[in-house]
């Protein structure tokens, strides 16, 4: 059995029924708002993305992360105190490309860590892009705080993949006991 579930874990996509697909899916919006409250400004989207592009197919991924960045910036505006400006509102389309791009880079790059480095890049560069486009500056890139951020996404890889095999673990002991009734 624990043979079974190291292969299913590690096989992309390994999710069978579409209830673990679905529950996955939801796991994965849900954590960006726990992430929301644990992590403040931090939350894991390039390692979501990366997780999310080995894991389900494109569109079940892309309506998981936006779900994310949805419950994020309502969390933020409803919750946190966000700021309640235009220029603020903007973010929530920039997380959202951002997101989306690092789940194209994901889903292209075969290794894992090489995926998820490249995930966060990919991520960053969106980010420093409009940052620089609007304000003309790149302070919020200072190497520290880009260290930070990355420190949180590798947290994030660390706690959701254990959900993720959680789900797989689940879904195959549900087969288990559906073949032992047959």
């Amino acid at each position: 059995m624990f043979a079974r579930f190291l292969v299913a874990a590690a096989t992309p996509n390994a999710l069978r029924t579409s209830e673990a697909r679905i529950s996955w899916q939801a796991l994965l919006a849900s954590a960006g708002a726990v992430m929301t409250v644990t992590l403040g400004c931090i939350v894991p989207f390039p390692a979501m993305a990366t997780l999310a592009s080995r894991t389900l197919s494109r569109r079940a991924a892309i309506v998981a992360l936006l779900a994310a960045v949805a419950l994020n910036q309502s969390i933020g505006f409803l919750w946190l105190g966000y700021p309640r400006t235009l220029e603020t509102a903007i973010w929530a389309p920039v997380f959202a490309l951002a997101t989306l791009a690092a789940v194209a880079v994901s889903e292209r790059i075969a290794a894992a860590p090489l995926a998820f480095v490249a995930s966060f890049g990919t991520y960053e560069v969106v980010l420093a892009a409009y940052t620089f486009a609007t304000s003309h500056s790149l302070a919020a890139f200072a190497p520290s705080i880009v260290a930070q951020v990355a420190f949180g996404n590798a947290i994030g890889l660390v706690v959701l993949c254990p959900v993720y095999c959680a789900v797989v673990a689940i879904e195959l002991s549900t087969d288990r006991r559906a073949e032992a009734a047959e």
